[in-house]
């Protein structure tokens, strides 16, 4: 791996896209998931409208002949709401299927992150081991057990970094 490569994986924090690219999928398939619950609450809204609907007309009927004018409205509504049904149907199948789709994105996404987390960890590796090979073929009898990728020089010694950062 050339110097420039080095530089850029120094320079290159994955995680910070990873991270966007997980909070959009979050915020989508949340928003997905607000649509279809409001869509399934209009479907029982028509079907309790339905019902309702059903039980007018009925009391319509019973009331004789003069009530046919608002027998043929509720026979209307009732067609209304059914196709209004039908629609509402459709829409809950479509966020369904945006729905679905938004979690096989994510998912295909998360396992991108996952693939990009080994191959940044296996160069880091490489090239620490590399760094390491260099070293004692210019100063053979150094000590490379404290050297590492990640390591701080704090007061003239090789040290961990403090945690979390």
């Amino acid at each position: 791996m050339g110097p420039r490569a080095v530089e850029a994986l120094r320079d290159y924090d994955p995680m910070e896209n990873v991270r966007w690219v997980q909070w959009a999928m979050l915020r989508s398939a949340t928003i997905l998931k607000s649509r279809r619950i409001g869509l399934e609450k209009e479907k029982a809204d028509a079907e309790v409208a339905k019902a309702n609907a059903e039980k007018d007309l009925e009391a319509s009927l019973k009331a004789g002949k003069e009530k046919d004018v608002e027998v043929q409205r509720l026979k209307d509504r009732e067609i209304n709401l059914l196709a209004e049904l039908e629609s509402a149907k459709k829409q809950v199948t479509a966020e369904k299927a945006r729905a679905d789709k938004a979690e096989a994105s994510y998912m295909a996404a998360e396992a991108g992150r996952q693939e990009m987390l080994k191959v940044t960890e296996d160069a880091v590796k490489e090239t620490e081991a590399a760094l390491k090979e260099q070293i004692l073929v210019l100063a053979p009898d150094f000590d490379v057990s404290l050297l590492g990728a990640f390591k701080e020089v704090v007061d003239r010694q090789i040290v961990d970094p403090p945690p979390g950062s």
